[in-house]
């Protein structure tokens, strides 16, 4: 964990690093994250902290139910189910 300095961006964190919002917190997300989160925030190619509450917390869940039924949210998954 690190306190960001006034010239850092949220959107452009240092290597290594994630942004995190309270809301993702309370959408569920847990440290260290999910690998399927990782894995699907690189593939869209977006920041964690662009995640909305509603997003983040049915990301979390879908992984839940994967792992669950003994399965993987993969970024197909989640293109076929629109």
């Amino acid at each position: 964990m690190k306190v960001p300095k006034r010239s850092d961006w949220a959107g452009l964190p240092p290597p290594g690093y994630l942004t995190v919002c309270e809301t993702s917190l309370r959408a569920g997300l847990r440290f260290p994250p999910p690998a399927e989160l990782v894995e699907l925030l690189k593939r869209c190619r977006v920041s964690l902290s662009q995640f909305s509450y509603r997003v983040m917390s049915v990301t979390v869940g879908l992984i839940a139910l994967f792992r669950d039924h003994g399965a993987v949210l993969t970024h197909e998954h989640l293109s076929r189910m629109g």
